[in-house]
């Protein structure tokens, strides 16, 4: 009998275990970087993988996808073979590897000469190990500095062991580097620097991440002395002539020349999404992207300014990056934009930029690697409304919103009846800006990275319902939630003939901890909660 309970034990064990399991495992990754003394940059690769799952090879993790640019890399395949789980060795067949154009550079002739090869893995079942090594050879006219940008945690895979190495010539200074989410030093010997990341876990996937990915263990490095070392490719001024006729004209002020040309270059000009590293950190003439109608992120940017300043505006491009990116490069820009007359324009968006709903996040510099101050904003919005209600109708009789810390429209609008004889229930509506236009709608109950909404704010709605005709059922009810994130109180209270709804919520930042998630969490729980949304008639 005591045998059969340690089996049963053990039975519930390994099931544990294997549901637990990742439907991969990465058993080993080595990147290798070598700079030359001419400058150019060779990149190794390899990598052992173990399917544990159907899913893995089926949808995650069945293909490798290497992208590069013939013009000053050469890509040569190395090893790439799977050991199945019987020990059988399978070498991938030459109809394994197809070479296609990557989808970034479909809808521009000037990027069509970009490959990407697709390794299929062959002979994958459960238990498989895949390996494949690789090199891509660059040339000295490559991109001019050895810039690293890499999240480790990836989706799908735990991961025993990711080694990444750098490689510099005799004589270089010493390689600026930044570990974000932990705490791994490089091992250096010499000129070689060797950071060894192990047992990580697979990248949770939590919703409402922060778009800088911070918290996230990332490694930054760069061989610039300076940021405005790394920036210099961006500002190799070009002669071409880059005008918009029919667009811009000597008539208009500088706002209306600033609208006109940011409406032609989002509305005119497709965005693409080749990286800046296949490119060379080479920027196409402006005239060339008009004349293509396409243009990556930094082309665009770079086009926008140059247009503008042709038509005598103050116009530059401007880059914004993470804040807590320690290392900034070229490859970790989050976000390329314009400064004309002193004000800042998303050459894809409508109107100014507001900087400030990401100071606490982002940073941004101008070309010559200056910081441009921006003080970060927290929202604040003021609603009432008065309601009249009848068993019929439901109409807003005064309305009066405010926000402050976002130049946009806010209002609100009567609300909704919903007859269930013999109540009605009356469901206020939400103003057009704030919490609840942010559509949180899943909130697990526990989270493994940080948790970002879009900006501190400070809400306050209050509704006063006249009644005519009908009788408020609900009962005067109030209710507090304070803590170390924020705080929520709601109230309703019958007056007579009116009922009041008082709503307030204030969340004092942008991104939480998992530590801190439950507080911020418990709040908008209780924001959320239909029960001080409505009222009960008869």
């Amino acid at each position: 009998m005591k045998k059969l309970i340690i089996s049963a034990f053990a039975i519930f064990a390994a099931v544990g275990a294997n549901a637990q399991k990742s439907d991969a495992t990465l058993n080993s990754v080595t990147e290798t970087y070598t700079l030359k003394p001419d400058g150019s940059i060779d990149y190794d690769y390899s990598k052992s993988i173990t399917y544990n799952t159907p899913f893995a090879f089926n949808s995650l993790f069945g293909e490798t996808f290497i992208v590069y640019n013939p013009d000053f890399q050469t890509l040569k395949i190395n090893e790439c073979y799977t050991t199945q789980s019987d020990g059988t060795r399978i070498d991938a067949p030459a109809n394994a590897f197809n070479e296609v154009l990557p989808s970034a550079a479909a809808n521009s002739a000037a990027y069509n000469g970009l490959r990407e090869m697709v390794v299929t893995h062959t002979g994958l079942e459960t238990g498989a190990t895949a390996n494949l090594s690789y090199t891509i050879k660059g040339s000295a006219d490559g991109t001019p500095t050895l810039d690293i940008d890499r999240i480790i945690p990836t989706p799908g895979a735990d991961i025993k062991e990711y080694k990444i190495v750098v490689n510099l010539p005799e004589g270089s200074a010493p390689l600026k580097w930044n570990i974000e989410g932990g705490k791994v030093t490089p091992v250096v010997k010499g000129n070689t620097y060797t950071w060894t990341f192990r047992n990580i876990a697979p990248a949770p996937g939590d919703p409402y991440s922060p778009a800088n990915h911070s918290g996230t263990l990332r490694l930054t490095a760069t061989t610039a002395g300076s940021l405005a070392e790394n920036l210099q490719p961006f500002t190799v001024e070009t002669f071409d002539d880059c005008v918009l006729p029919g667009v811009v004209s000597d008539t208009m002020s500088v706002a209306e020349k600033v609208a006109a040309v940011q409406k032609f270059m989002r509305t005119r000009i497709a965005t693409g999404n080749v990286t800046p590293d296949l490119t060379g950190y080479h920027l196409r003439q402006c005239a060339d992207v008009i004349a293509a109608a396409y243009g990556t992120p930094a082309e665009k940017a770079a086009a926008m300014a140059k247009i503008l300043r042709g038509e005598g505006v103050n116009a530059q491009m401007v880059v914004v990056f993470p804040k807590e990116t320690g290392a900034k490069s070229i490859r970790n820009i989050s976000r390329y934009l314009v400064i004309a007359d002193g004000k800042l324009y998303d050459p894809n968006g409508t109107g100014e930029y507001n900087a400030a709903l990401r100071a606490d996040r982002d940073v941004i510099y101008d070309l010559g690697g200056t910081e441009i101050n921006v003080k970060p904003v927290y929202v604040k919005v003021d609603c009432s409304a008065t309601i009249n209600l009848s068993a019929d109708s439901v109409a807003v009789k005064e309305e009066s919103c405010s926000i402050d810390g976002i130049d946009e429209s806010i209002s609100i609008k009567a609300g909704e009846i919903t007859k269930r004889a013999p109540y009605m229930v009356y469901t206020i509506a939400s103003p057009t800006k704030g919490v609840d236009s942010w559509g949180m709608q899943s909130l697990p109950s526990e989270r493994k990275n940080q948790f970002e909404i879009p900006y501190p704010i400070d809400e306050t709605c209050a509704y006063m319902i006249n009644l005519d005709g009908v009788a408020s059922s609900t009962k005067d009810k109030s209710e507090k939630v304070e803590n170390a994130a924020g705080s929520v109180e709601l109230k309703i209270m019958n007056n007579g003939k009116s009922v009041s709804i008082v709503r307030h919520i204030k969340l004092k930042k942008s991104v939480y901890s998992p530590a801190e998630y439950a507080d911020v969490r418990a709040l908008l729980l209780k924001w959320k909660s239909p029960e001080f949304r409505s009222i009960i008639l008869k």
